[in-house]
């Protein structure tokens, strides 16, 4: 029994952290357990215990009325946000410290039930987060209050003051360690986007109300409910639009709006006379990952490379998941050198990234070697208009050029140029290509058949 203990504990995801990350992670809740020791100690009373069972209960109402909403509204990425701070917020403005916190305890209790399996320092952190934006909100409410007054409009804002303390902590928090934790992140994907700062302002907003009526009475929590639940509700429809353009295994563009975004560039460089390049990447040796590690690791690592891949290239390049393994990334503006040298910056980004900490959600597996657990890609490049003047003609040479670099090594980059001639016409396929479903070695509820190219014989093996 120890041994089987000591032996998870050597594999929990917190050590695949990087420096950086890890000092955060621990620097922030071993502050949130000392704010809640000194609030503990120095609490004069438990007065108010009917308002944390108000609280309490309503949020939990709430939540789970909501699950299968929040359910469907979480995304592949690492943030996500809801409406349960509205909660926390009224607490930390109506209670004293020590029973805020222990709103925000009992509703991180359950969230934690009933997630059943999840990242076990992950739901620390976002506790100890929580914890301290509680406290940064009670702080700020008593300081405004005592300088403007408690009454009429100086309320309103003391408890406006209130919630913009308790979301900007939690933001500027949980950012700090998104960033840190999946190098390469973007300051939407760890901060959030637009939506995400609606979500707060909702929130927030909810908070503030939720809080003027329980200093009415303590059961107007409980009025708050159906108005949570339809204003989850009309979070969905955002969710909903996104869906439609996003592949959600890796967030990234789905390869029907790839095609359509890069068609509009293509239209945009055949009138101004300008290049224009087409990648297409493709993770060597992915299946290994999956019949050694099982899917949950090679998902993961999907998304890692997908994360590694859009940090790496400009905000106006357009990438796209484009079946299985593969993603494929429009350079407008882009000639045949610019193009190769971003090509060798991507692959080198992804030889040279720390896969295991951004895969630390599934890094349980004892056999999965955070130190040797590391990806290459082969990259196949292809240039308007010297090797095509259609979107099909540029994937169909970088498809072949990317099957060059597989059978060079793998790991590598080839330009369609060195595959054919600039002016080689290339056959087409009867069928017309379709990566819109996932491959078989990724997902496995579908299988991922390339078409069968004529001209020199193509390698089988694109692993």
């Amino acid at each position: 029994m120890v041994a089987q203990s000591r032996r998870a504990v050597r594999y929990w995801a917190l050590w695949t952290l990087t420096v950086p990350a890890f000092a955060v992670v621990v620097l922030v809740d071993l502050a949130a357990i000392g704010y809640g020791v000194q609030a503990f100690t120095e609490l004069p009373s438990w007065r108010g215990l009917d308002v944390v069972f108000a609280l309490t209960v309503s949020a939990l109402i709430a939540v789970e009325g909501a699950r299968r909403v929040e359910n469907r509204r979480r995304r592949g990425g690492a943030l996500h946000k809801d409406l349960a701070p509205a909660w926390m917020i009224a607490a930390a403005v109506v209670l004293q410290p020590a029973l805020a916190i222990l709103v925000v305890v009992l509703l991180r209790i359950w969230w934690r039930i009933r997630a059943g399996k999840c990242i076990p320092y992950r739901w620390a952190f976002s506790t100890a987060v929580h914890v301290l934006a509680v406290g940064a909100a009670h702080t700020v409410f008593m300081a405004v209050s005592d300088l403007i007054g408690s009454d009429g409009l100086g309320l309103v804002i003391s408890m406006v003051a209130a919630a913009m303390a308790f979301v900007g902590t939690d933001t500027v928090l949980c950012g700090l360690a998104i960033s840190l934790i999946i190098p390469g992140s973007s300051w939407r994907e760890a901060f959030g986007t637009m939506d995400d700062l609606c979500t707060d302002a909702t929130a927030a907003t909810l908070g503030c109300l939720l809080a003027a009526a329980c200093l009415v009475s303590p059961w107007f929590a409980f009025v708050a409910i159906p108005i949570t639940l339809t204003a989850q509700r009309a979070l969905l429809l955002t969710q909903l639009e996104t869906e439609v353009q996003i592949d959600p295994k890796t967030s990234l563009t789905r390869v029907d709006w790839w095609r359509r975004r890069t068609e509009e560039m293509l239209r945009v460089a055949r009138t101004q006379r300008e290049p224009m390049a087409v990648l297409l990447i493709d993770i060597d040796h992915f299946k290994q990952v999956n019949d050694r590690h099982g899917h949950l690791v090679g998902d993961e690592a999907l998304r890692a490379v997908a994360t590694i891949l859009r940090s790496a290239i400009r905000a106006k390049d357009v990438i796209g998941r484009f079946g299985g393994e593969e993603f494929v990334i429009a350079l407008p503006d882009t000639g045949l050198d610019d193009a190769t040298v971003t090509a060798d910056r991507l692959r080198n980004a992804v030889a040279a990234s720390p896969l295991a900490a951004m895969c630390a959600g599934v890094l349980d597996d004892p056999d999965l070697d955070p130190d040797t657990f590391h990806l290459t890609v082969s990259i196949g490049v292809a240039v308007y208009p010297a090797d095509g003047i259609t979107v099909d003609d540029l994937l169909l040479r970088a498809d072949r050029a990317m099957y060059a670099a597989k059978a060079a090594g793998r790991n590598r980059v080839r330009l369609a140029a060195d595959v054919l001639p600039p002016h080689r016409p290339i056959a087409r396929p009867a069928v017309p290509i379709d990566r819109s479903r996932p491959a078989a070695s990724v997902d496995r509820d579908a299988a991922h058949d390339r078409p069968v190219t004529t001209g020199a014989a193509a390698p089988t093996d694109r692993n």
